[in-house]
C-alpha cells in the first residue's frame, strides 16, 4: 500500500498504469522515490537481521 500511495503521490501512477510497468521501470522509480516518501521511512526502521555469522562479520567491520 505505501509503495502504491508513494507512486502515486510523487509520479502520479496510478493502479492502471503501476500494472503495466515492467519489473526493471518499478525498480527504477522505487529506488528513486525520496526519503520523505512513506516506503523508504518504512524499510529504514524496518530491523535487518543477519543468519549467515559470515555475513554478520563482514557487516560488524564495515
Amino acid at each position: 500500500m505505501a509503495i502504491e500511495a508513494d507512486f502515486m503521490r510523487e509520479y502520479r501512477i496510478d493502479d492502471s498504469e503501476l500494472a503495466r510497468l515492467s519489473w526493471r521501470r518499478f525498480l527504477v522509480l522505487l529506488h528513486g522515490l525520496s526519503p520523505e516518501a512513506l516506503y523508504p521511512q518504512l524499510v529504514e526502521k524496518t530491523p535487518k537481521q543477519v543468519d549467515d555469522t559470515e555475513a554478520a562479520t563482514i557487516m560488524s567491520q564495515a
